[in-house]
C-alpha cells in the first residue's frame, strides 16, 4: 500500500478502469522485522475457476518477468475488504497474463497465499518467511507484509532462497530483499538466473527518501560484489520515481542509472512516458532492473504496466491499487564451459608447502568435462584431473598440494596428483592445458604478488573474463578465499 505516491504526472490515469496498455523497448528485474515462526495453516484445496478473462502476455519462447504489489493480500482489516475475491482476482490475472515468473509484495495471510498457489496449475512458489528461505523468519513475521516468489515448473527449478542485506533491515523498511537462485530451461537452453525482490520505503518525506537511498546503495554494492556477470533481475516495489524523487530530490536510483555499462532499468520507458504504475495516477513506483548480462535480451515493446483494471471491475478496491508490470527476454543458446585459472596461492600459510593452492573457475555457461587436464608450473605437470571430474557453469574446483593442506571445510578441494605443486615464491608460471595439451588459460606471476606469507594472487575482478591479477588483501581484508568467491560468498 502506497500511502503518498508523489507528483501527478501529465497524462496519467486515475481511474480504476483506464485501458490504456503502454510498451516499452527495454527492461530489468528484482523482488519483514521479527523473529516469529511462519503460519503453517494448510492451504484449502479448492478449484478455482475464472471470474474473469485477462489476456496473455507471455509466450511460450521467451522468459517472461512480472512484479505486483497485492496490496495487504489477505489481510482482514486493511486493503481490499472482500480477501476471498482478491485472492480470485490475483488468479485471473496470473493464470491469464501467463508470465514465467512473478515477484509479489505485501503478501500478508499465509493461508490466503497457500490456497492461491494451490490453484495456480503449472505453478509453485514460497513467501519470505517460508523454511525453504535462509533467514526468512527472522525477519517476517506471519502478520506483517510479506514478498512472495511464483514460477513455472516448467521451465525454472529453485536452487537457493535467502533474506539479503538484512544488516539494513532499518533500510529496506523492516523488509530485507528475497533473493532466488534458478536454474531455468528454455527452448532447449539451461542457464541460471538471480531474482531478487524488493520493497522499498514508502512515503515523500525526507526520512522516507533517505532510506531508499542507502537501501539502493547497499543493494549495488552487493550486486557489484557479488554477481559482477551473472544474469539478475530485480524486480518490486521501488517506491520512486527514475527520473526524480516523490520527495522533490534526485531519484535513489541514480546510481544505477549512471552505470549503464553494468545495469539497465527496463522500466525507465515507463516513467519517459509518464506512465502511473498505481491506480490512482502519479508517479512509477515499481519497476525492473536487470545486469547488463540480461539488457540485451529484453525484447522490443515488452516492457508493460498491465492496466488490468480494463478486465476486473473495481479493480483498485477489490484487488490492489498497483499495476502489475510486465516484461520479456529472449532465451538464446548459453555461454559454453570456459575455465579459468581463478586464484593461485604459492606463498603458502607457513613452511609447509602442502598449502600451496591453485583455484579453477568455470565461467562459461555450461558444465566442463575435465578429463585428463593439467595443472603444470614452468618446470613440470603439478596435477592431473581424474576421469569424471566434471565443473558445473559457475563453480569452482581447488587443487591443493596435498589432501593435509586442505583447511577444513574448503568447498571442492582436492589434493594434486603427484603431491606437489611446486610453486616457487620468486615468481613462476601456471598453466592450465585440456587432455589433448592445448593451455586454455596461463598466468606467469612476478614475485612480488607470492611474497607476503599465506597470501595469494587472485583475479581482479574476482571470477572475470577479462581481468588481471593482485594480492588477495587488494580485494578484501582475508589473507585468501580457496573454493569460495574473494569476499567469502559461494561461487
Amino acid at each position: 500500500m502506497e500511502y503518498a505516491h508523489g507528483r501527478p504526472r501529465s497524462g496519467s490515469s486515475t481511474s480504476a478502469s483506464a485501458s490504456l496498455v503502454v510498451f516499452a523497448s527495454s527492461l530489468v528485474i528484482i523482488a519483514a522485522p521479527a523473529c516469529v515462526a511462519p503460519e503453517v495453516d494448510e492451504p484449502s484445496v479448492e478449484t478455482a475457476t475464472f471470474a474473469y478473462t485477462v489476456p496473455a502476455k507471455g509466450t511460450a519462447t521467451t522468459l517472461d518477468v512480472a512484479a505486483w504489489n497485492l496490496e495487504w493480500f489477505g489481510d482482514t482489516s486493511r486493503g481490499p475488504t472482500n480477501d476471498t475475491l482478491q485472492r480470485q482476482n490475483a488468479y485471473d490475472v496470473i493464470t491469464g497474463a501467463d508470465m514465467d515468473l512473478w515477484g509479489v509484495e505485501e503478501i500478508v495471510s499465509v493461508s490466503q497465499w497457500n490456497t492461491l498457489k494451490s490453484q495456480l496449475t503449472g505453478y509453485a512458489g514460497f513467501l519470505s518467511n517460508d523454511p525453504i528461505v535462509t533467514s526468512g523468519s527472522s525477519y517476517y513475521t506471519t502478520s506483517e507484509q510479506k514478498l512472495g516468489f511464483l514460477y513455472k515448473t516448467s521451465i525454472a527449478t529453485v536452487q537457493s532462497a535467502r533474506v539479503i542485506l538484512t544488516a539494513y533491515d532499518y533500510e529496506f523498511a523492516g523488509r530485507p530483499p528475497l533473493e532466488v537462485k534458478l536454474s531455468v530451461t528454455l527452448n532447449g537452453t539451461t542457464d541460471n538466473v538471480v531474482v531478487i525482490v524488493l520493497h522499498m520505503k514508502a512515503l515523500s518525506d525526507s526520512a522516507s527518501y533517505q532510506r531508499r537511498l542507502d537501501a539502493s546503495a547497499a543493494l549495488k554494492s552487493y550486486l557489484d560484489t557479488n554477481y559482477p556477470t551473472q544474469k539478475v533481475f530485480v524486480v518490486g516495489d521501488f517506491n520512486d520515481d527514475l527520473d526524480k524523487s516523490i520527495s522533490g530530490s534526485a531519484t535513489p536510483y541514480a546510481n544505477y542509472l549512471a552505470d549503464s555499462a553494468d545495469y539497465h532499468f527496463a522500466t525507465k520507458v515507463l516513467t519517459d512516458a509518464n506512465i502511473s504504475s498505481t491506480s490512482s495516477g502519479g508517479a512509477t513506483l515499481d519497476h525492473h532492473l536487470v545486469t547488463n548480462e540480461l539488457a540485451l535480451s529484453l525484447v522490443p515493446g515488452s516492457v508493460e504496466a498491465y492496466r488490468v483494471s480494463e478486465f476486473i471491475p473495481s479493480y483498485a478496491s477489490t484487488t490492489s491499487d498497483h499495476f502489475p508490470i510486465l516484461s520479456r527476454y529472449t532465451w538464446a543458446a548459453a555461454k559454453p564451459a570456459q575455465i579459468v585459472i581463478n586464484e593461485i596461492c604459492a606463498n603458502e600459510p607457513g613452511s609447509s608447502v602442502t598449502g600451496e593452492f591453485i583455484e579453477v573457475v568455470n565461467i562459461g555457461g555450461a558444465p566442463a568435462t575435465l578429463d585428463g587436464w593439467t595443472l603444470s608450473d614452468a618446470s613440470s605437470v603439478r596435477h592431473t584431473f581424474a576421469a569424471g571430474t566434471t565443473l558445473a557453469a559457475g563453480k569452482s574446483i581447488v587443487v591443493f598440494g596435498t589432501a593435509a593442506g586442505i583447511p577444513a571445510g574448503t568447498p571442492n578441494a582436492i589434493a594434486s596428483s603427484t603431491s606437489n605443486l611446486g610453486l616457487a615464491n620468486g615468481g613462476d608460471a601456471v598453466y592450465l592445458r585440456d587432455a589433448a595439451g592445448t593451455t586454455k588459460d596461463s598466468f606467469s606471476y612476478p614475485a612480488s604478488l607470492a611474497a607476503v606469507d599465506g597470501v595469494s594472487m587472485n583475479r581482479s575482478p574476482d571470477a572475470a573474463e577479462s581481468a588481471t591479477f593482485v594480492l588477495h588483501t587488494a580485494l578484501v581484508a582475508a589473507a585468501s578465499s580457496p573454493g569460495t568467491r574473494a569476499n567469502g560468498a559461494d561461487f
